[in-house]
């Protein structure tokens, strides 16, 4: 008897001296703060040490349950500290009827999941395909919510925004469709000037982006001041063809 009450005593202080001290959530909003504490794992209250392994868990599936960024570190002996923020939306993308976002660093989620200013995000919108196949590398087999990897490339994109960014017609572009022809990159940009409307195909890896982007300006002012709406295609070596919309 004496030895089984030495057991539970030895226990009981066991417990005790290993007891989670101190735990502090620093969050954006009080929606992060409390989805964290609906699946933080109670045993690592009784046994902090847990936590320094549960801890990786935890950040994971927040990151795919919801767009943040979630950091745990261990201030003192058996004392936490984890901080939950949310993912900066980047761009804008318009895929199977609804707007997504995408992050700098490739994860994408539903917009109205998100953060909810949008303030910071690029104004255009990115078309990407429906479903199936769209390239050699890219299919698209992501699920419908969540936060999960882009089918879309942000490298590409990055690529696209810095070679046409100075120009005027990229300023008044309102959208930009993206997909995958013969092994190149293919981009629609739809642009509106008043109430003409054009379309201006480009595929950049067939010629140098600032050459064509100054042709296209060129194009674009003369046929403002012609009128009419046109498709301004740009896939081809050394011509543009032009034809109405």
């Amino acid at each position: 008897m004496a030895m089984i009450a030495g057991c539970i005593v030895y226990m009981t202080e066991y417990e005790s001296w290993f007891a989670l001290k101190g735990y502090k959530v620093e969050a954006q909003s009080q929606i992060l703060e409390r989805r964290l504490w609906e699946i933080f794992p109670q045993r690592c209250l009784t046994f902090w040490p847990y936590l320094i392994k549960d801890s990786k868990g935890i950040k994971e599936f927040l990151e795919r349950d919801m767009p943040v960024i979630v950091e745990t570190h261990m201030n003192s002996f058996g004392r936490f500290t984890t901080n939950i923020q949310w993912l900066s939306a980047w761009v804008k993308v318009d895929w199977r009827g609804k707007i997504w976002c995408i992050s700098r660093d490739g994860r994408m989620w539903l917009f109205e999941n998100g953060q909810p200013s949008d303030e910071g995000i690029h104004k255009l919108i990115w078309k990407i395909p429906e479903q199936g196949n769209v390239g050699d590398e890219v299919t698209i087999q992501a699920p419908l919510s969540g936060v999960f990897k882009s089918p879309l490339y942000t490298d590409t994109i990055a690529s696209f925004i810095d070679e046409f960014q100075s120009f005027k017609w990229f300023e008044a572009a309102n959208e930009i469709a993206w997909e995958r022809r013969a092994g190149m990159d293919l981009f629609i940009v739809r642009i509106t000037e008043g109430t003409q409307k054009f379309e201006l195909f480009l595929q950049p890896g067939k010629y140098r982006g600032q050459d064509i982007g100054t042709a296209v300006e060129k194009l674009l002012s003369r046929l403002i001041q012609e009128g009419g709406n046109h498709t301004i295609d740009a896939t081809y070596e050394g011509k543009i063809m032009l034809r109405g919309l």
